[in-house]
């Protein structure tokens, strides 16, 4: 593989249960993936360097996290981690498509790549070959075919729930590997410290017709009438669009 620098971004979840720290679970896949390539990496987080989910991460052999902050809650860390990465120029940047905890709302990696002026792709399962400035990544999706793409780096990945579960932790790592304080200037996001916010009420999940279908059908050799008529079947079929009334 090619002699390239990664850099993965690391945000901390919440046990759904147990309301607990933990690792966010695509985060510690994008960690795991950085692992297996075996290159140069930095691993980068932007919160609070006491959050004790952070030595799950070095417990997976990461070994060493720089922490930018301290940052609180309603703190933006989107410009810390542009200024971080900035510096650091690395030719592939990791991360997971939403945080666990706070607005979760999955912009992150889009405001990170616009501002770097890099190009992104998310739901990434793996990382097939690296030559030259050229990456083959592969993109995946539930019930969607997965496919390859060739793109030039520099690249922000996402990382799929579809990419390899991460390795089980050692208590040994955790304890050697390092947490490194890197001070930031702090921006406060003042429209989300008005949010008010509170535990999500459990919900019953909505049985669609289309739910009863496994896997998924590629349509092949149609003409463009006829691959939109199977298109608006389907789509009528799970409940998406209505039928002509009678």
């Amino acid at each position: 593989m090619a002699d390239m620098e990664i850099a993965v971004l690391l945000s901390t979840g919440m046990h759904p249960v147990s309301g607990k720290p933990r690792m966010a679970p695509e985060d510690a896949r994008a960690a795991e993936m950085a692992l297996r390539l075996g290159l140069t990496y930095s691993a980068i987080h932007a919160g609070d360097i006491s959050n004790v989910a952070l030595r799950d991460y070095l417990g997976l052999g990461v070994d060493k996290i720089e922490v930018l902050g301290p940052l609180q809650s309603h703190d933006d860390i989107v410009p810390p981690l542009v200024q971080r990465l900035s510096e650091l120029a690395p030719d592939i940047v990791l991360t997971g498509s939403r945080t666990e905890k706070g607005e979760a709302s999955g912009m992150v990696p889009y405001q990170i790549a616009q501002q770097l002026k890099m190009k992104h792709i998310a739901g990434v399962c793996s990382i097939e070959a690296l030559e030259g400035d050229e990456i083959i990544v592969v993109q995946g999706y539930k019930g969607v075919p997965r496919r390859k793409l060739a793109v030039k780096t520099p690249v922000l990945l996402s990382v799929s729930e579809l990419a390899p579960l991460p390795r089980m932790r050692a208590f040994a790592r955790a304890r050697v590997g390092k947490l490194e304080q890197i001070p930031v200037e702090a921006k406060r996001d003042d429209e989300s410290a008005q949010w008010t916010r509170s535990p999500a009420r459990r919900r019953p999940k909505k049985i669609t017709p289309g739910q009863s279908r496994g896997g998924s059908e590629a349509l092949v050799g149609l003409t463009p009438k006829e691959a939109a008529m199977q298109i608006a079947s389907f789509l009528k079929e799970i409940g998406v669009i209505e039928g002509k009334k009678q």
